[in-house]
């Protein structure tokens, strides 16, 4: 009797582990997560469940584009949701934090993680979404991991796809040469028409 006791308790255990942990970590109600995004979910916050403060990074999917902020957000800690709003073709992909990690996710940073990532999650592909979706998430858990002073692992972003996001490609630039260089044709133009009928 004791054996099966101790047989049914370690399967519950094991249940919960593999289960139970994981599952509350993504919710996929639009149907658009891939296998492999969805393990990368699960591996890295079964690591952060071996910590002590236990933070979770909560990817959801919703049918709708609008009113993304999650219920009980205000209510919890330690956590950042990644909500993506699917209606038709459209996809709206937001990053939020409970209060005790705004100092982390500001506004800005959360604006520069998902414009890092903006080629891939405007995609019509669903690999190439999933793939932006995966950066978005990797993004997040490194600011969590940098927040908590965690060691740096293979599910965080690499130095490189990090400067994409605290120095994203400069459009300014190109942007103000084209202008100059209209501004100097419509000049031009002016000057000529004006020559013309003096």
């Amino acid at each position: 009797m004791k054996t099966k006791l101790l047989i049914f308790i370690g399967l519950l255990l094991t249940f919960l582990t593999l289960s139970g942990f994981s599952q509350n970590n993504i919710e996929d109600n639009a149907h658009i997560l891939n296998k492999e995004t969805q393990e990368l979910i699960t591996a890295k916050n079964n690591r952060y469940w071996q910590t002590k403060e236990q933070p979770q990074v909560v990817v959801k999917t919703v049918d709708r584009l609008n009113h993304l902020t999650p219920k009980t957000l205000n209510k919890q800690k330690n956590k950042v949701f990644i909500v993506i709003g699917v209606k038709k073709d459209k996809k709206n992909v937001q990053i939020y934090s409970t209060k005790d990690l705004h100092g982390a996710f500001t506004a800005e940073s959360r604006a520069s993680i998902i414009r890092a990532a903006g080629d891939e999650l405007r995609s019509s592909n669903n690999a190439t979404f999933n793939k932006g979706v995966r950066f978005v998430f990797r993004a997040c858990a490194t600011k969590v991991d940098q927040q908590y002073q965690y060691t740096l692992d293979k599910y965080d972003l690499t130095d490189s796809e990090q400067s994409t996001i605290t120095h994203p490609r400069k459009v300014a630039l190109p942007i103000a040469l084209a202008l100059v260089i209209v501004v100097a044709g419509m000049i031009y133009v002016l000057r000529k028409v004006k020559r013309k009928n003096a």
